[in-house]
């Protein structure tokens, strides 16, 4: 979970730092991409959660509404993530207005934050209830995820350009050791220009962003 939180730090940062400087209309149609992706990441992560694993943690525990705290926070930003989303998915490049966006993205980044920080805090508490039934009922979740529909045009490259392998790689999921590879040379291509925009490459390398402003 932690990854993932910080995976999705890491989405959110590169697109906090990088939307205010861009002006050309190609450049735009790119970060409204990647903006989608992260959309994409958040709301699956949090969907699954609160359909899967959320509830799986109320039975095994036995207490009822044991995650409410959590599920409040995600509603904080579902309002502002939505607003999100409809802006990324229907605004044309030319159309582009930064100052708008700046709104829509200040009116849940300080929930969603505040969420990711917290939330980690909340599981490790489960302990008392078995660290074996919460890895059951995470195992779980991420079965139903990956049998589920995924663009892997979109998912694998995003997710994989928040990965660090520099911080804490022992918390790095263990998949296949060619999978950044068969990311990087296939399923980037299609939306590539989008990739620019990530913190990582596929190999997990922090990279610099090429429209943040570096203070001097």
């Amino acid at each position: 979970m932690t990854c993932i939180h910080n995976a999705m730090f890491r989405t959110l940062n590169a697109v906090t730092l990088q939307y205010y400087q861009l002006t050309q209309v190609t450049d735009i149609a790119d970060f409204l991409t990647y903006c989608q992706c992260f959309h994409e990441m958040v709301h699956s992560h949090h969907h699954h959660e609160e359909t899967y694993l959320f509830t799986a943690i109320e039975a095994y525990s036995g207490q009822k509404g044991i995650m409410d705290t959590s599920l409040a926070q995600h509603h904080a930003f579902e309002e502002g993530l939505e607003r999100f989303k409809e802006y990324v998915y229907s605004c044309k490049p030319e159309d582009w207005d930064r100052e708008v966006f700046k709104g829509i993205l200040e009116s849940f980044t300080l929930a969603l934050t505040k969420h990711l920080r917290e939330e980690i805090p909340t599981l490790l508490a489960l302990d008392i209830y078995g660290g074996e039934k919460l890895k059951k009922a995470w195992d779980d979740m991420e079965k139903r995820i990956l049998d589920g529909t995924m663009d892997m045009y979109r998912v694998l490259p995003c997710g994989l350009g928040s990965l660090d392998v520099t911080y804490a790689k022992d918390q790095l999921p263990p998949f296949p050791f060619f999978v950044p590879y068969m990311c990087h040379y296939w399923y980037m291509r299609r939306h590539r220009g989008a990739w620019r925009f990530s913190p990582c490459t596929a190999f997990g390398k922090p990279k610099e962003l090429p429209f943040a402003v570096v203070d001097k």
